[in-house]
């Protein structure tokens, strides 16, 4: 069920994870770079690879301070020594800690948004959206897994409107496996008697625990290929006619 390639300058490859990250490298660069160009009032850098690359090194090295002690704690002098930037430099391309968080949540966002929806423009029957959307779900929160590890236990203090674009995010997850598996009801793909709203909650709690106990996967031996293909059947077997 690999997704046919299309016109577009970058296609997300799902016939295995490997494709998977080769092809969503470049897509991650470009999302970068539109989010240079969305928050040039606040950047006062002029546009450059090295200028890309050291923003892509601030929100990664952002994330995995975070992950270890809390983004609260973290101090823009630590953020300076970890990123091998001063805070000079830093302070260049956010003024803030509060702006620093906006780009941070608006590279993981983009970046997800963009994968999802353009695997689900490469499928034609509901089966294989579904089958594409949990793939490209899981391979991309392994890619992206501190981000989506970050998104996840901070949530709880972000304020005002990332806490409610954090929030809406969880919900269009949810929002798209519903309507996959409804329109699956209504091309009569699957089940007439279940309840889409809540199977999607229940599949998002499968997809979010691939990336919130990593650990125990990765003990395990178990690959993305694999997770991602067992979800899938789980699912597809019972929602199936």
């Amino acid at each position: 069920m690999k997704a046919e390639k299309s016109d577009s300058i970058h296609i997300v490859d799902l016939e295995n994870f490997n494709s998977f990250k080769k092809s969503i490298k470049f897509i991650l660069d470009d999302i970068v770079s539109k989010l240079y160009d969305d928050n040039k009032q606040l950047i006062r850098v002029k546009k450059s690879p090295q200028s890309i690359e050291n923003l892509k090194r601030i929100i990664h090295t952002a994330i995995a301070i975070s992950n270890k002690k809390g983004y609260a704690v973290m101090s823009i002098r630590e953020l300076s020594a970890v990123s091998s930037l001063s805070i000079g430099a830093l302070y260049a391309y956010f003024p803030s800690k509060d702006e620093l968080l906006h780009i941070i949540q608006q590279y993981g966002r983009s970046s997800v948004e963009k994968v999802l929806s353009e695997t689900l423009v490469h499928a034609s029957s509901s089966k294989d959206k579904l089958y594409n959307f949990i793939r490209a779900h899981i391979f991309i929160s392994e890619v992206l897994k501190d981000w989506f590890y970050f998104s996840y236990m901070e949530t709880r203090y972000f304020t005002g409107s990332e806490y409610n674009k954090t929030i809406e995010g969880e919900l269009l997850t949810e929002s798209l496996i519903k309507d996959i598996i409804e329109n699956g009801i209504k091309n009569n793909e699957f089940r007439s008697d279940i309840q889409a709203s809540l199977i999607a909650s229940i599949s998002k709690a499968m997809l979010q625990d691939w990336y919130l106990k990593r650990w125990k996967y990765t003990k395990r031996g178990v690959t993305p290929d694999e997770y991602a293909l067992e979800c899938f059947k789980m699912l597809y077997n019972y929602i199936k006619l």
